[in-house]
């Protein structure tokens, strides 16, 4: 699937700037959250603004965190394994992930505006 290729490639390039997250994807729609040193954030998060194969970008939330959520994570991806298991694993992805939403502290603003979305993407 193209979308663990781009993630692992990310991944390294992440790695390199100490740049933290979890990426959800499902049914053509990301959900992301980046933690790293306030500029490295920012300018990751403006050259994603400026890729023009992103037609939404909404932020949901932006501010100081006192510790990472993801620290071992250079991008996690949550994301069906590929287009032909899909359809016979969407229930079992979306059960899990919720799951997931549910049980994940949601302890900041930050991590309860990510599940928030998570959940809302889940459910249409």
């Amino acid at each position: 699937m193209k979308l663990r290729i781009f993630s692992l490639m990310l991944g390294k390039k992440n790695h390199a700037r100490e740049i933290t997250g979890c990426l959800v994807y499902f049914e053509e729609s990301i959900v992301q959250i980046l933690e790293g040193e306030e500029e490295d954030v920012l300018q990751l998060f403006e050259k994603i603004k400026n890729d023009k194969r992103h037609h939404t970008l909404d932020l949901l939330w932006e501010g100081p965190s006192r510790r990472r959520y993801f620290p071992k994570w250079d991008m996690a991806l949550y994301a069906p394994v590929d287009d032909s298991e899909y359809y016979d694993s969407k229930e079992a992805f979306v059960t899990n992930m919720t799951l997931l939403a549910d049980l994940s502290k949601k302890t900041t603003s930050a991590l309860l505006s990510f599940w928030s979305t998570v959940r809302a993407n889940l459910n249409g």
